[in-house]
């Protein structure tokens, strides 16, 4: 039953919905965009290490995985 699925699965399923229903165009431009707020995320953790501890980049990548991006 899909409808069970969808309000039941985890994030990930309903992520993947919900790419199916752009266009080719618009997946392109959300993930140009997704991949511009994660430099800036990665730059601002950076910068305030102090804040943030000390992360690599393979480290915020782990996280990434985590929540399918």
């Amino acid at each position: 039953d899909e409808m069970f699925s969808f309000k039941y699965s985890p994030g990930k399923l309903r992520g993947n919905q919900y790419k199916s229903m752009m266009t080719k165009e618009e997946l392109e431009e959300e993930q140009r965009v997704q991949r511009e707020q994660l430099a800036a995320i990665f730059r601002l953790m950076k910068e305030k290490s102090d804040t943030f501890g000390e992360m690599s980049e393979g480290d915020m990548k782990e996280q990434l995985r985590l929540y399918d991006i």
